[in-house]
Parts: structure tokens; sequence; C-alpha cells
């Protein structure tokens, strides 16, 4: 499949500017971000939320359509989920103007429930993304144990955790230090 390098450059430039003005917020404020996460919530409940709360960031972890963002007055992250059929140049996951991160995460075949299921992809399916200069975010099976060669072979722009950091379904102090302390161990070039 050939791609369309003026599209691709309006993409790449997009995205670099929204994780910039993520960057900038979260500087501006002094404080980490407050992100809500929605899964297959109707599009205006999640934008009276993000008000009402207010919420820095909202994530759309369902299979919402990118345009729903669209209608939620904060920058949105939205999730595709990745199984072996997952293409990055599917056309909805550099839909401008809707979204402002993308997050990839593994879909988990036989469930509607997608995310902290502990479940990897290939994260050389993340390098192709990596590759076209856009940047996102990587989520599925993430562990202090793996993280470092997660950043280093998908070189995503963040890192997204849930259950790779819990001990009996609590949120562990120690494996939370380890993952940061992982993470930051190996730099990317996106």
């Amino acid at each position: 499949m050939s791609v369309d390098t003026e599209s691709l450059a309006d993409a790449r430039e997009y995205f670099t500017e929204c994780a910039n003005i993520v960057l900038a917020r979260r500087h501006e404020l002094g404080r980490p971000l407050l992100a809500g996460v929605f899964q297959n919530q109707d599009p205006e409940y999640v934008a009276h939320v993000a008000r009402a709360v207010p919420l820095d960031l909202v994530q759309l972890h369902g299979a919402e359509a990118p345009e729903a963002a669209q209608l939620i007055p904060v920058p949105v992250i939205k999730v595709f989920h990745v199984d072996d059929s997952f293409s990055v140049d599917a056309a909805s996951i550099e839909k401008r103007r809707c979204h402002s991160l993308i997050l990839l995460d593994t879909k988990v075949a036989g469930t509607e429930q997608q995310g902290g299921r502990g479940v990897g992809f290939d994260w050389s399916i993340a390098r192709r993304l990596a590759d076209r200069g856009i940047p996102f975010l990587m989520a599925g099976g993430l562990t202090p144990d793996n993280v470092a060669q997660a950043v280093a072979v998908g070189r995503p722009w963040g890192v997204d955790v849930s259950s790779g950091i819990e001990t009996d379904k609590t949120k562990d102090p120690a494996k939370i230090h380890a993952f940061v302390k992982n993470a930051k161990s190996t730099t990317t070039a996106c």
C-alpha cells in the first residue's frame, strides 16, 4: 500500500502539535493531568463529565468512532485495539481534527471489555507507527519487567499501564516505582 506523503506529513505535524499542547498544559498547571477513561459511553455524557469534574484529558477506550472526540471539550486520547490484523495504515488512526493522541492497546478476542487484561501485542506493529513519525501511547501487557523492551521496540511517546502494576488486583507501589524507573531507562526517537 502506498503512503500519501502529504497526508502523512499532515498527520505527523498534527499529532506532534497535539502532544506538545498536552505537555505545555501539564507544565502550565504544574501538576499531573487528570484523565477520565470511558468505554462506549455517549459522547455528550463524556463531555458533561469532562466539564463537571473538570478533566484535563479524556481517554476513549472502547469502539467509539474517532469523530466522537469532536464533541469533547478537552484533548482526547483514542484507543486503537491491536491484533494481528491491525494496520497502522488504517485511515481512522490518523484522522486529524478528531482525537489528539493515539493509544495502541491489545485487542482481546472473545470479550467486549478491553484493556486492563495484562495481554500484550506485537510491539513491532507500534514501531511501524513510530517509523511514520507519529507520537502515540502504548499499553497492553506492560509490566516493570518488559516496559523497557517495549519502549525500545515500539518507540512510543508514552506508556499506559494498569494491571501490570498490580498485586492481587491492588496497585503496588513497588511495582509502580519499578515500572516508571524502567520506562524512563529507555529513550526513544519519537
